[in-house]
């Protein structure tokens, strides 16, 4: 058997991770529900739901690569370079560039 990895737990919900396997135990059955239920509608990879018995859940682990750890820096985008400009006409938090009517400074309505 694989190490054991307490993923969460708190009083409501424990999630644990044994090799690909995540075994979820919630206080309350029907956000269980709600989740296996919104697996099955996803419009993208969701995991394999294994066996669903109250109070627990237990589901595949997605196969890729991690994007990420609780608490750990991001692997799935590294920051490479400068940041590009935004397009003409477009705003940003920082800056404002003119679109091609807006070359003094007055933007098109």
């Amino acid at each position: 058997m694989d190490e054991v990895e307490v993923v969460v737990a708190h009083s409501e919900r424990a999630t644990l991770r044994v090799g690909d396997v995540f075994l979820k135990v919630d206080a309350d059955q029907a956000r269980i529900d709600v989740e296996v239920e919104a697996m099955s509608l996803a419009p993208v990879p969701t995991p394999e739901v294994l066996w669903h018995k109250p109070p627990a859940l237990a589901i595949a682990a997605l196969p890729g690569t991690t994007l990420g750890r609780l608490g750990g820096p991001s692997t799935g985008s590294p920051r490479r370079g400068r940041r590009r400009a935004p397009p003409s006409g477009s705003c940003t938090t920082r800056r404002c560039r003119p679109g091609p009517a807006g070359r003094d400074g007055a933007s098109p309505r």
